[in-house]
């Protein structure tokens, strides 16, 4: 064979082991996504609770999704922003800040049992603790969940500043990570009252009877699921679809086992708006104390 011969045949086979190498390491950045949940559970519960509706995904996506651990809701945060993270699970408070911050892409809200798009927080006491109003936890101790949560801290601190308390009011301040947690540290005495959702009442099996609501939060909607800001098109709109399409799905009693979220919604950054607004509330309120 020529000289020049060789010389042609080395460079095809160089050049087409770089497009080779390109279009396998673009194929497989496509097709590997990490995934970030909120701590509801520990990061074994959450990787339980979701195995069934993340293995959907995959099915329905034919997209691999790494899970991702995470301590604390400003660990969500923290992963989407530094992109250890591409899609997560997000609180309305925590969703407002990412969004805000640094910018993500919105991909539907959940829904609960019956569609229902709304929770509630709630500040709670036990019936026997002698507290019948929110003036009356003033010297009293506190739990809260974590200072992200919407329900486990924004609104609940913001009903108790507008009832002339502040956290210095309490004799001690808890902040619990979990829902759940809030809810059996009151159930059990452990401290005199607390901030949590709504929805923590379907995740343990107590006696509500001991439980008493001083405060109830108007209706705030549901948490978002979100993107990368630049996750391409193509991407973005089929994992939607993936998603919304669970909700209608034959299976879907068994997708959302063991899971508050029941199902699916698109939504708008708007839906937050009344969540910006009590955070931007507080952040004032706050400027004008210190």
């Amino acid at each position: 064979m020529q000289k020049s011969n060789w010389i042609s045949l080395i460079f095809y086979i160089l050049f087409h082991s770089v497009v080779l190498h390109h279009n396998c390491y673009a194929q497989s950045q496509e097709e590997t996504l990490k995934l970030a949940i909120i701590p509801h559970r520990s990061n074994l519960g959450n990787e339980h609770a979701y195995g069934v509706f993340i293995q959907l995904l995959e099915k329905e996506t034919r997209i691999n999704f790494q899970w991702i651990g995470s301590k604390t809701y400003s660990d969500v945060i923290e992963k989407l922003k530094t992109r250890q993270a591409d899609i997560g699970y997000l609180g309305p408070f925590a969703y407002v800040e990412a969004q805000d911050n640094f910018g993500v892409r919105l991909i539907c809200r959940t829904m609960s049992k019956n569609s229902i798009e709304f929770y509630h927080s709630i500040i709670i006491t036990r019936k026997d603790s002698g507290s019948n109003t929110l003036e009356d936890l003033k010297g009293k101790s506190f739990a809260f969940t974590d200072p992200k949560s919407t329900s486990g801290f924004l609104f609940p601190m913001a009903g108790l500043m507008k009832a002339g308390i502040q956290l210095e009011d309490f004799s001690q301040t808890q902040y619990l990570k979990r829902h759940v947690n809030s809810l059996l540290a009151v159930y059990n005495g452990h401290s005199h009252a607390g901030a949590t959702s709504y929805t923590a009442i379907d995740k343990i099996n107590i006696n509500y009877n001991d439980i008493k609501i001083l405060w109830e939060s108007d209706a705030i909607y549901r948490g978002p699921w979100v993107a990368q800001k630049d996750m391409p098109d193509k991407q973005f709109f089929k994992i939607q679809k993936a998603m919304l399409k669970m909700t209608q799905h034959k299976d879907a009693e068994k997708i959302f086992n063991g899971l508050t979220t029941k199902g699916f919604v698109r939504g708008l950054d708007s839906d937050y708006n009344n969540v910006r607004d009590v955070a931007k509330r507080m952040k004032l309120k706050s400027k004008q104390d210190s």
